[in-house]
């Protein structure tokens, strides 16, 4: 359809509608490198981190292959690193009363940023949505659409999508949450693309900035990467899920 024959609102229903029909795998696989994850403290400089994701629940088993040969080394065995099941990966959450997740989360592995597009009835009067043009993404003509959050922009982080105008697919979205302090916000974008020959949309991109301020100085954290060797293996050990006493 032709942009003019589509209000803002719309195309946002529109993109919920196709987001809510995307197919969710039992599993997702994919390496980072670990000096740009919450895991750095735990791996060498250098290492590689395997995610494989359990997507009923979100549970998580990573560990860290090393360059330098060694034997690899298990980080997270039944955590959590994945937003709602519905949603993609690549971000941290914290879950309530869940005293073993971090309190605090760095900008490249964010809180829920998705909550609020999963279903149509829980944002059909929280954003005033604009159009803000096209955009040319990956090859892909989108519609650029800008949303302030009218209630508690906290809970409904979303500010740009930007939306395959053939599809309707969410190719690329922009959120805002706190970081690290309240007076300190991150800015996460991620850009999606379908994966396999499944064709799964998922996460291929993440980029963050933070202003991180100090008492005489504001500090800029940025990070920028690619997810690679994404996978969606079909079965994974349950052990990799159940977390040690």
């Amino acid at each position: 359809m032709p942009t003019a024959a589509l209000s803002p609102e719309e195309i946002f229903r529109l993109a919920q509608r196709v987001w809510q029909a995307r197919v969710v795998p039992p599993y997702e696989s994919f390496h980072v490198l670990c000096d740009r994850t919450f895991l750095a403290a735990r791996c060498d400089s250098g290492d590689i981190v395997e995610f494989t994701v359990r997507m009923t629940d979100g549970r998580t088993f990573a560990q860290a292959f090393s360059t330098k040969g060694n034997v690899p080394k298990v980080l997270m065995q039944g955590g959590y690193i994945s937003g709602p099941v519905e949603t993609p990966l690549g971000f941290f959450r914290v879950l309530p009363n869940d005293d073993s997740s971090p309190t605090q989360s760095p900008p490249n592995l964010a809180p829920d940023p998705l909550q609020t597009i999963a279903t149509v009835t829980a944002t059909g009067h929280v954003y005033d949505v604009e159009l803000a043009g096209d955009a040319r993404i990956d090859e892909r003509l989108c519609y650029h659409l800008t949303l302030r959050p009218e209630i508690d922009p906290d809970r409904y982080p979303l500010r740009e999508l930007w939306i395959d105008e053939a599809s309707f697919e969410v190719v690329q979205l922009a959120y805002e949450r706190p970081y690290d302090e309240k007076h300190t916000r991150a800015l996460v974008l991620y850009r999606f693309a379908p994966v396999g020959p499944e064709h799964v949309w998922t996460i291929v991109h993440i980029e963050a900035q933070a202003s991180v301020r100090g008492l005489f100085s504001t500090k800029i954290e940025r990070i920028s990467d690619d997810l690679s060797d994404l996978s969606f293996p079909t079965s994974a050990p349950d052990s990799y899920f159940r977390q040690p006493p």
